[in-house]
């Protein structure tokens, strides 16, 4: 039997502005298992990302249900929901986001750390996932001293930190060039596939869409189009 990771209940959203309100999502209802590749696509102003940060916490629905890890977490706390993104999620925005005054290795460690695990077995597996992204030559460096794709490798190195459930990942390669893009689509692949990672990637990428087992196409804020590619 397939294990739920997140799943969207009737999902809506909605903004009071000045000119009245803007719906942005409206009944979406949606259900990631574990080990799955997702990639969602769509026109801009559709609601991809709105949608992806209500999966992962980051925001809460106007009504309806998100579950994570069969917890219904919608209704939860700022702080309740902190502690479950940083135990059960990974993030990688389009934007590194990494820590300047920190290097590469102490970058991947902060989950860990915000966690208060131990710190040695931080040390110790920040260094593996390093190794694992191809940059454990590049361990002490910071930030300023690294091109953008290598940038864009520690963060997915930081959001595996704390063996989350799902990664979740918003436009990841939308500020790189063609080659470090296919580097970083590549390590992500590989990373579903060795680790059995979850993964729901939003992107406008249509080569990284298509080399996906399941395509979510988001016509409208209330459509869903699902594709899986034949083998």
């Amino acid at each position: 039997m397939e294990t739920l990771v997140v799943e969207a209940r009737n999902i809506s959203k909605s903004y009071d502005m000045a000119r009245g309100r803007i719906d942005v999502l409206t009944g979406i209802t949606l259900q990631i298992t574990a080990g799955e590749m997702v990639v969602v696509v769509g026109p801009s102003g559709v609601g991809k990302s709105t949608l992806l940060h209500i999966l992962g916490g980051l925001d809460k629905p106007s009504s309806g249900e998100v579950f994570i890890d069969s917890q219904e977490v919608s209704k939860l706390s700022d702080n309740e929901l902190a502690r479950i993104r940083n135990k059960k999620i990974g993030f990688v925005f389009q934007f590194h986001y990494l820590l300047p005054e920190f290097n590469a290795l102490e970058n991947v460690m902060m989950p860990a750390l915000i966690a208060r695990k131990p710190y040695d077995e931080n040390k110790k597996r920040a260094a593996g996932l390093l190794e694992q992204v191809g940059l454990s030559h590049r361990i002490y460096h910071r930030p300023g001293e690294l091109s953008g794709g290598e940038q864009q490798r520690i963060a997915v190195a930081r959001a595996l930190m704390n063996e989350p459930l799902i990664i979740l990942a918003d436009e990841p390669s939308g500020n790189l060039d063609r080659q470090s893009a296919e580097n970083l689509h590549r390590l992500m692949f590989q990373l579903s596939q060795e680790r059995k990672q979850t993964f729901v990637i939003v992107t406008h990428n249509e080569q990284l869409a298509a080399q996906s087992p399941r395509i979510i196409h988001m016509l409208d804020g209330s459509t869903l189009h699902e594709q899986r590619p034949t083998p």
